[in-house]
């Protein structure tokens, strides 16, 4: 763990530190620490997903920063209920006291709940305070107000925080959609008004800013969605982020208008099903789903599907539904199955895999690249980050979530819109402003990824580990040595993944088990006594036998043994 960084004279009570831990030079695992005075609070806690499969669930932030500074902390705050805000919570809270409050909005908290109780988190262990928008509520020195914004999400917001340094605002991910189907829109009056009273600091999410223009309307989503069903003569299965609750609402509405039942096929779309449905932000008929277990009875023609597993998840419906492993149900050829997502970046491989088994299948595929109108970004476009800027008209600018292209392009654009002080920083850069001053980089702090799976957290080593495994396979010596230290019987050496059993496994085997034996005979009374010095003899003498016949540098594990 690296010490907290040091606090200069310039880090005064009129001085703020924006201190990213996550989500700036990078897609997802946004998470933020303000600093000021004697208090810490942080903005949001996410994960990120793995492009490679070396078993791993999920990448958490490191949180060296906020565990040296956990007397410190004062809240977590969460602006909306997607995993790549809210996903690495349980992570953070166990290294946190427990006394140390959560505030969001009701459908992410409700969301969070669940993910607390994964991790062994009893009903009220952790202070959990919903928040509305235009309230104001406390957290140490810091003030905040949530503002609503449109998301692929419900009940997203933005965060305005009053500060040492003056106002600051967090737009969170937002979009500026005029016809949200839940009819809240963001609410650019208010972030009029705090651009009136005058923003010292805007933070505003970079991930689209490469898009021209405007994002489209979740509402128009909805119609080209039914229109495909409502063409449809056999079964229909649209495949979606699981959290997009307006979509989903969107989506009952449409089965009710073509006499079919829904059914919800995927652990996630049941979750946030549940969640939107215990804080009222989604209704549906009692008579409308169907379960899971009745597809197979169902006439093709009554029933829309809604799966998860858009990015190819292994396991995932979508997935096992292409591989044709479903238990539950079997597509057949000139069923409709519906992309209504995007491609996150680095998932293309997998994703364009599932389509093409699902077009081997005979299936009827529509995606974003054949059909535009099926999805819609949650993130605002170039036009809808300007507006941000006019409405808030900033004093200083820092683009926050996305690579560092994002990030610089985004700066330029806010040059361009007419801010002058505007600075780009990654995760660990401490950006410090204070009341008067312009912005400057004051320190660097560790930050990385912390991998996990089932719900632990994976040593770097580990990691390391099964990458070289992938690379170079692994050889297993099997020793054994009398109370002397002589080689009782000949080792033997098997391997995995090194060299193919065609291209002279067994010669090579038996030459790194040869170099085993006549090191042993060679290695000094001392060394033979240590089971440690034996076993790293064995393991340099095995290796370098092993690479230099094939190229390759495998693991090597010793099984020694005395008798």
């Amino acid at each position: 763990m690296s010490p907290p960084p040091p606090r200069g004279p310039s880090n005064g009570r009129s001085s703020l530190r924006i201190v990213p831990l996550g989500g700036l030079g990078e897609i997802g695992m946004n998470c933020m620490a303000l600093e000021q005075g004697d208090d810490v609070v942080l903005v949001d806690c996410g994960v990120t997903f793995p492009t490679t499969d070396l078993g791993i669930d999920t990448y958490h932030p490191r949180f060296d920063y906020v565990i040296g500074h956990k007397d410190r902390v004062r809240a977590v705050v969460l602006t909306h209920g997607h995993e790549d805000h809210i996903g690495g919570l349980p992570y953070l809270l166990a290294h946190l006291d427990e006394d140390v409050p959560v505030y969001g909005p009701a459908h992410a908290l409700e969301l969070v709940k669940g993910r607390l109780a994964e991790h062994g988190y009893g009903d009220d262990e952790v202070e959990l305070i919903p928040v509305a928008p235009r309230k104001t509520y406390e957290a140490g020195s810091f003030s905040f107000e949530p503002i609503r914004v449109t998301h692929s999400i419900v009940d997203a917001v933005a965060l305005a925080f009053r500060t040492s340094a003056g106002i600051v605002v967090h737009t969170g991910d937002f979009k500026l959609d005029p016809t949200p189907p839940d009819g809240e829109l963001t609410d650019e009056a208010r972030l009029a008004e705090l651009g009136d009273e005058g923003v010292s600091l805007l933070l505003s999410d970079s991930t689209n800013v490469d898009s021209p223009g405007r994002s489209t309307s979740e509402l128009s989503v909805g119609h080209a969605l039914e229109e495909i069903v409502t063409r449809a003569k056999t079964r229909v299965i649209i495949g979606m982020f699981a959290s997009n609750v307006q979509r989903l609402s969107m989506l009952a509405k449409v089965a009710v208008a073509t006499r079919r039942r829904l059914c919800l096929l995927g652990r996630s779309v049941q979750t946030h099903v549940r969640a939107a449905e215990i804080v009222g932000r989604l209704r549906f008929p009692s008579d409308l789903l169907v379960p899971p277990e009745h597809l197979g009875s169902m006439p093709r023609d009554r029933v829309l599907i809604i799966a998860s597993g858009t990015q190819a998840e292994r396991m995932s419906a979508l997935v096992r539904l292409a591989a044709g492993t479903h238990p539950l149900l079997r597509l057949d050829p000139g069923d409709v199955v519906v992309l209504s997502s995007r491609i996150i970046p680095g998932n293309d491989r997998p994703v364009f895999e599932m389509m093409g088994d699902f077009l081997r299948m005979g299936i009827d595929l529509k995606t974003g690249l054949t059909d535009r109108g099926v999805h819609a970004s949650g993130h605002a476009h170039r036009e809808e980050q300007t507006r941000m800027i006019e409405l808030c008209r900033p004093r200083s600018f820092v683009p926050v979530h996305g690579t560092l292209h994002h990030l610089v392009r985004h700066a330029a654009l806010a040059r361009e819109v007419g801010v002058s002080d505007v600075l780009v920083a990654e995760n660990g850069e401490v950006v410090e402003i204070g009341a008067r001053a312009a912005l400057a980089k004051a320190a660097r702090v560790t930050v990385g990824k912390v991998a996990t799976y089932a719900g632990d957290e994976l040593p770097d080593e580990v990691i390391r580990e099964r990458a070289q495994l992938g690379r170079s396979g692994v050889a297993m010596v099997s020793l054994v040595l009398d109370r002397r230290g002589t080689v009782a019987a000949p080792p033997r050496v098997v391997q995995r993944g090194v060299v193919d059993q065609e291209e002279g496994a067994s010669e090579v085997m038996r030459a790194a088990a040869l170099a085993v034996s006549r090191a042993i005979s060679e290695a000094d009374g001392r060394t033979r006594s240590s089971d440690e010095g034996v076993t790293e003899v064995v393991r340099l003498a095995a290796r370098r036998v092993i690479e230099a016949k094939t190229g390759r540098r495998p693991i090597v594990v010793v099984a020694l043994s005395r008798v």
